[in-house]
């Protein structure tokens, strides 16, 4: 039981990263659009309103896939392919939907 132990806490420790180092090689990732209370989604998980996210999303590195959603309008997507520490804009406008 004791070598158990040993093996849970070790695989604890190996998985712990510093946070200051997680936020340094995370991609910076901001949204602006025509509708402020747009709801941001990134990877099918909602992060907030684009109001709220306007600051910016630190995102790990690689591909991602960012919606912008709202009633009454069409929704928006962006494929994106990040790098460690790389500062993306990215303005998108909604649609209406037609009557």
């Amino acid at each position: 039981m004791k070598g158990l132990t040993f093996f849970a806490m070790l695989c604890a420790c190996a998985s712990t990263q510093d946070p200051a180092h997680k936020i340094a090689n995370s991609a910076i990732v901001t949204v602006t659009s025509n509708l402020p209370d747009a709801q941001v989604y990134v990877d099918g998980r909602f992060v907030g309103a684009v109001s709220f996210v306007k600051a910016g999303m630190a995102l790990d590195p690689g591909k991602h896939r960012l919606e912008l959603r709202h009633d009454d309008y069409f929704s928006r997507f962006a494929e994106l392919d990040l790098h460690k520490a790389e500062k993306r804009q990215l303005d998108l406008d909604l649609a209406p939907v037609l009557p």
